[in-house]
């Protein structure tokens, strides 16, 4: 059958692109602040600074004039967008699942990026706390949304590469974000001028999106299924709470996949967040140098993101079904402990020559290549053991699950750092919070398997496929 408006074969790459382009500028927000905070502090945008404290050179003001409050509050300045995204990215998902994803995916978009440009106009920290929770509404109902638009676009066993790209364009975001932030502090300009610049681009892409760029039909992707559309049928199935509590609770892969989001996420919220301080603070560099440590650990993401998604699928295709949770399992394991050794590197205090840099950025190039093995997998294995028609809901509460961590990670990072002493030893622990995230992939080796074959089997009763 020749390709209809609306099917994915109807100029699916336009999709894509504009799926890529739009997810990059969104998620440049992401990591702002973090590069930034020396920044704000200095222009007393976050409370918590000893009032009598004058200090010279402003990269010192955190380190020789911060309270401890002052770490509870730049701690939620992390931790707030991500609660507001968790209240609401369940609705997100559940709408994706009743309505048109298409329209949805353009209308998160634009709630997250109207706040981020307004965050260059806050006065007050209040006003900034208040726009970044909107900004986290946008970006978490975007995710859900994005992610079921994959999995219609992407059929089982090129899963792995779809969310790869998908994840590319999150990842490439954060380092868009972390470039423009280094590039202002280095040259002196405000630190209002990122959340402009990364929220602009959406403005002119999303309403091109939504006239170029055709409806996608629902479950497309499943073969059996695009059997039934080619046949000139519909697939009219639709959520229904009843049914989708029934699916949840006889899935037990779902549940090992979303607990293992928990632990896993915390270091996610935490490191990025902190890592630019902690490397300005504890190794005497300047934010641009440390902001360039932790951009090559983004470019690790990137890379890793690439070779789980597309070894996964080729293992897949051989046959080892398992690839996509032992990949994941062995990625995170090797992360962590590289991640560790990086936190425990004795850099000499205040150099910046290449040859001393070099094998810190190695470092955290490396370990980010590993840890982010799970990240195009979970998703992955999510859409082969659930109904399409409750992918949006399903990646709803895997948002939920799986930003849980990042949202207090900031927080807790803080609280850590207070309790035990120092910032090396609060990071290390929240690290070390990894470990229990592979763990928790290890029994869903039981039910994987079952539960892939399962949904095949309703998809093939539907589509009336013997």
């Amino acid at each position: 059958m020749s390709s209809q408006p609306g099917d994915p074969t109807h100029r699916p790459v336009l999709l894509l692109v504009f799926l890529v382009l739009s997810l990059m500028w969104l998620y440049a927000d992401q990591q702002l602040v973090a590069p930034l905070l020396t920044t704000m502090t200095v222009e007393k945008m976050i409370p918590g600074i000893r009032p009598d404290c004058n200090v010279n050179e402003p990269s010192k003001i955190i380190e020789l004039c911060a309270t401890s409050e002052y770490y509870f509050y730049a701690g939620l300045l992390g931790t707030i967008p991500t609660l507001s995204g968790i209240i609401t990215t369940f609705i997100w998902g559940y709408l994706a699942d009743k309505f048109s994803r298409r329209t949805l995916f353009a209308l998160a978009v634009l709630v997250g990026e109207i706040p981020c440009f307004l965050t260059g106009f806050a006065r007050n920290y209040y006003e900034l706390l208040v726009l970044r929770a909107l900004t986290g509404v946008g970006i978490n109902g975007a995710a859900p949304v994005g992610r079921a638009l994959v999995a219609d676009i992407y059929p089982p066993e090129k899963r792995g590469k779809g969310y790869a790209i998908y994840n590319f364009s999150t990842g490439a975001g954060t380092l868009l974000g972390m470039l423009m932030a280094g590039i202002v502090v280095s040259i002196g300009l405000s630190w209002r001028i990122p959340f402009m610049l990364a929220a602009a681009p959406n403005f002119i892409l999303i309403p091109l999106f939504l006239l170029l760029v055709k409806e996608v039909k629902l479950g497309y992707a499943e073969p059996e299924i695009r059997k039934l559309y080619e046949s000139g049928l519909e697939y009219k199935y639709r959520i229904s709470l009843r049914e989708f509590k029934i699916a949840l609770l006889t899935t037990p892969t779902l549940i090992f996949i979303y607990l293992q989001g928990v632990p896993g996420t915390f270091p996610w919220g935490a490191i990025p967040y902190w890592a630019p301080t902690y490397f300005q603070q504890q190794w005497g560099l300047d934010p641009a140098t440390a902001t360039l440590i932790v951009f090559a650990a983004g470019l690790g993401m990137m890379f890793g993101y690439f070779i789980s998604g597309l070894l996964t699928d080729h293992l897949l295709k051989k046959g080892y079904v398992n690839a996509r949770l032992l990949i994941p399992f062995t990625g995170i394991l090797i992360g962590t402990a590289t991640t560790v050794v990086l936190l425990s590197y004795p850099y000499p205090h205040g150099v910046t020559d290449l040859n001393v840099l070099l094998p810190v950025i190695l470092l955290s190039l490396l370990g980010m290549v590993f840890v982010t093995f799970a990240a195009p997998n979970v998703p992955a294995v999510l859409s082969e053991i659930t109904l399409p028609e409750h992918r949006g809901t399903i990646f709803g509460i895997f948002n939920i699950t799986d930003n849980i961590g990042s949202a207090i990670g900031p927080l807790l990072a803080g609280t850590l750092i207070m309790a035990l002493g120092g910032m090396y030893q609060g990071l290390i622990a929240v690290t070390l919070l990894w470990i229990p995230c592979a763990l928790l992939w290890l029994p869903a080796l039981k039910t994987y398997k079952r539960d892939r074959e399962k949904l095949r089997k309703i998809l093939a009763e539907r589509a009336g496929v013997k």
